[in-house]
């Protein structure tokens, strides 16, 4: 669905709008919920996009994909830090040009997604040797995957969260100064993204993913050692 990405971009326009002026707690989380919506319908057919881009390398490809979303999640603290914090809540209505702007490259770029597939799914069609998969080791790689991708949402999204209030209380940092090493705590995982992509490509992209994830996983020495 080519024209799925400026529709996606659309819902978290309206999320963001909404939010600049949102003045209550179930507004908050409808906006929140239309910006999660706008995310949730442009990630898989970016992810698409990135890989019909790739040339064949498509590790590479998705971690320079996912070094965008990266970058903004990194720089988001920043912007809180210096615009939000001091402006107040009307000013998250600044970010909406960017929305609108990505609405806009966005329609220029499902115009050569579309063109592209059609052509990708003519060449599929008349060279196919991919041989299908059994019912039960789809079920089992797409559990193996939930499980990946919860303990990562748990890890990270915990972390971002927390962060700023931990250095707050613990180290009396002022709002800005945590923001600021939250952007730095980020920005290590932009060059983490980057060479899990070329190291996917060179070593292959299942032990890497198994690598980053079990590589941070809590162990009995860390928890003493944080203890």
């Amino acid at each position: 669905m080519p024209y799925s990405l400026p529709i996606g971009m659309g819902s978290t326009l309206i999320g963001l709008l909404t939010l600049s002026q949102a003045h209550s707690y179930p507004v908050i989380l409808l906006a929140a919920a239309m910006i999660g919506m706008g995310s949730a319908v442009f990630h898989p057919e970016a992810s698409r996009v990135a890989r019909l881009a790739s040339g064949g390398r498509y590790g590479l490809a998705q971690s320079l994909f996912q070094v965008g979303g990266n970058i903004g999640s990194a720089v988001g603290p920043l912007l809180a830090a210096f615009i939000i914090a001091p402006r107040g809540q009307g000013a998250i209505v600044w970010f909406s040009a960017a929305a609108l702007l990505g609405m806009l490259v966005l329609s220029v770029v499902g115009r050569w997604y579309a063109a592209r597939l059609g052509q990708r799914t003519r060449k599929d069609a008349a060279v196919s040797t991919v041989q299908p998969l059994s019912r039960n080791r789809v079920i089992f790689a797409f559990a193996v995957l939930v499980v990946l991708l919860f303990s990562k949402t748990i890890y990270s999204g915990s972390l971002t969260s927390y962060y700023t209030f931990y250095l707050i209380q613990h180290f009396g940092t002022s709002v800005q100064q945590a923001q600021v090493h939250l952007f730095i705590f980020l920005c290590s995982i932009v060059c983490g993204t980057v060479a899990g992509g070329a190291a996917g490509d060179r070593f292959g992209r299942i032990p890497v993913i198994w690598f980053s994830v079990l590589g941070c996983c809590p162990s009995p020495w860390r928890c003493r050692m944080s203890g």
